[in-house]
């Protein structure tokens, strides 16, 4: 990246954010920093119309309707300037900028600086900046999910209808009722132990299982069982922000892709 263009993104940052408002109990990140490959595109995702706003708008204006009082930090890259420019100067939202993208984890990173630790004991949502049917009532739901079970982390899933092998997401990794010597997973049962990329599933050798370890129990999962698991991360998490500050620096780029995510 040119010095040009880097200071043509650093006023933009400074011109169009606020300051984050650390009495609010909420905070969304919203990932815009990609551009989509696999659309075959010019037009950053992010900035694709649906119903005749762009998607990081929509993801946007679902927080603000979904989540009354939050901050909100949107983490730009390719096409920072347009998707800056689209959401504009608004109430305690921050614009951070991933310079070389290395991944949703890298992102996250990335726009945790925006936040001082010891100022800030609340919730943080993250959301795909492409997101575009997302909705108010959606983040609602979420939101009321994650405050009741009181646990430090969450993840929005879907079920995936069609042909598994078409299906590029990432899969949710859960517990199975029974570990690998037989012995009953009791109330570990159903729990999420990972997310696994697509591109990942298919570089495991078919004939080796995937073995995970559960609070002490090992399970195994073929690659061709991964491949038909139907449920997908959407992307859309939650977390307390003293968790999720403590183990983000922790994720590896040990995968395919060589990314933090």
């Amino acid at each position: 990246m040119s010095q040009q263009r880097k200071k043509v993104v650093t006023d933009l940052i400074n011109k169009y954010s606020s300051d984050f408002n650390y009495k609010n109990s909420e905070t969304a990140i919203i990932l815009a920093a990609g551009h989509g490959k696999r659309i075959k595109s010019q037009t950053s995702k992010m900035l694709h119309k649906i119903w005749g706003k762009p998607t990081v708008q929509r993801v946007f204006e679902a927080c603000q309707k979904g989540l009354p009082k939050f901050n909100s930090i949107i983490v730009t890259g390719i096409k920072a300037e347009d998707v800056i420019q689209v959401i504009g100067n608004k109430n305690n939202n921050l614009f951070a900028f991933q310079e070389e993208q290395h991944g949703t984890g890298h992102a996250v990173q990335i726009a945790l600086k925006k936040i001082n630790p010891k100022k800030y004991k609340g919730i943080v949502y993250i959301l795909p900046g492409d997101m575009g049917l997302i909705d108010d009532l959606t983040m609602k739901m979420f939101k009321r999910e994650f405050v009741k079970s009181k646990t430090d982390m969450m993840v929005l899933t879907g079920m995936y209808e069609g042909n598994p092998y078409e299906n590029s997401y990432g899969r949710i990794i859960r517990v199975k009722p029974v570990d690998d010597s037989g012995k009953p997973s009791g109330p570990d049962a159903g729990k999420v132990i990972e997310i696994i990329e697509y591109k990942d599933i298919l570089s495991l050798d078919e004939k080796i299982p995937y073995v995970r370890k559960f609070n002490g129990k090992n399970y195994s999962y073929t690659r061709e069982e991964l491949i038909r698991n139907n449920e997908f991360n959407s992307g859309v998490f939650a977390f307390k922000f003293n968790y999720l500050v403590k183990l983000i620096n922790k994720i590896k780029s040990d995968n395919v892709q060589g990314e933090i995510y």
